[in-house]
This record gives structure tokens, sequence and C-alpha cells, in this order.
């Protein structure tokens, strides 16, 4: 399947809204998280490689909803490393997410034209990333560093930035956040128990 480029992946990621954070090792629990994810109207998730004594489970949880979900946009996330990137890739994910701002990581996923997401949280990271030519980044932890505020008081400098939020997005806050014009989607395991669709 030919792979997607950051700006059509930018989209579909801004068209979703959300990206549900699934916390499993195990294949066939992701895939009925997939598929209770798209009844509620989720189409993205990310699988995060965080047990790194299991990092099989991730790649066969990223394979299997692949295989049995095609509906669902895919992420590997907490990829912290281009091993973890090339690995992911492998697996089937459709894009990166990190947690944090790794050049090495970041500049491996653009030479080989795999979308990616990476995490900021200063302007500094802001701009690595724009250096790189990345408009959709992820925010991260976003209500420790100041929520809403701290995105307004962003939108001044960085006015061609938008962010995934993620790290403190909750039931009770994502509306306020799926409101702003700077946040392109909202991102948290929350999304798995939701009710709703959001």
């Amino acid at each position: 399947m030919k792979r997607m480029t950051q700006e059509q992946m930018n989209g579909l990621i801004e068209a979703a809204g959300a990206i549900a954070v699934c916390q499993t090792s195990l294949p066939a629990e992701a895939v009925c998280v997939a598929k209770e994810l798209l009844k509620k109207g989720v189409r993205a998730m990310e699988l995060a490689y965080r047990d790194l004594q299991n990092l099989d489970g991730t790649d066969e949880c990223i394979r299997a909803v692949r295989d049995a979900v095609p509906e669902m946009l895919v992420g590997a996330a907490t990829v912290t490393n281009t091993r973890l990137a090339r690995r992911a890739i492998k697996a089937g994910a459709q894009f990166i997410l990190s947690a944090g701002f790794n050049p090495r990581t970041v500049g491996y996923c653009v030479r080989k034209r795999i979308p990616v997401f990476p995490g900021v949280a200063t302007p500094a990271e802001i701009e690595a990333a724009l250096s790189f030519k990345l408009r959709l980044l992820k925010l991260f932890p976003v209500e420790v560093l100041g929520g809403l505020a701290y995105i307004k008081a962003l939108c001044g400098p960085y006015p061609q930035v938008r962010f995934i939020v993620s790290g403190g997005v909750n039931e009770k806050n994502a509306d306020d956040y799926k409101s702003h014009p700077s946040v392109a989607a909202i991102s948290g395991t929350f999304l798995c128990e939701a009710g709703d669709a959001l």
C-alpha cells in the first residue's frame, strides 16, 4: 500500500479530530478497541511502545488492527528513536508520534517520507520542528504546560502551527480544546472509554 505524504496525513488527522490512545500489547484486544472506537466515531488511534520488554506485542497490535480494521487510521506512539520508527513502519503504522522532540528520529522520518508528529513543549522545540517543515505537532503534556492559556500564548508567534493536544485531556475539557482553532486534534486514553462519539 502506498504511504501517505505528511500533508495528506495532516489532513486525515485534522479531519478525524481525535486520536485514541490504546494501551495494550494484546492484538485481539487492540482489534476490539478499534472496532468500538469506529462505532463511536473515533477514526484514529495510536498504539504505544511503552513496554520495552514487549516491543513485539505492540508490533503485532499494529499489524492486527491494520489487517482487521482497515478503516482505522493507526499510528505508533512513544517512538523515541529511529530503531522504533523503523519497526513501527514495518509493522504497518501509518504515522509516528512521540512525546518529545528527537531531531534524529524526526530527521529520519522526514528523509524516509514517513508522516511524523513529534512532541513539543517549548517555543524552541516548535522552531526546531518548523525547520523540518512540520506544521502539525503534538503538544505534550498540555495541561501541565498551561492548557488553553499556553496554546493562546503560542498562537501569536506561531500562527502557522496546529496541535494534537495530549497529556491531561479528558471528557471534561475535551470540548474546550476542540473549540480552539489551533487545536487540530485531541488525544488521550479517555477516548477508549468515552461512551459518546466525539
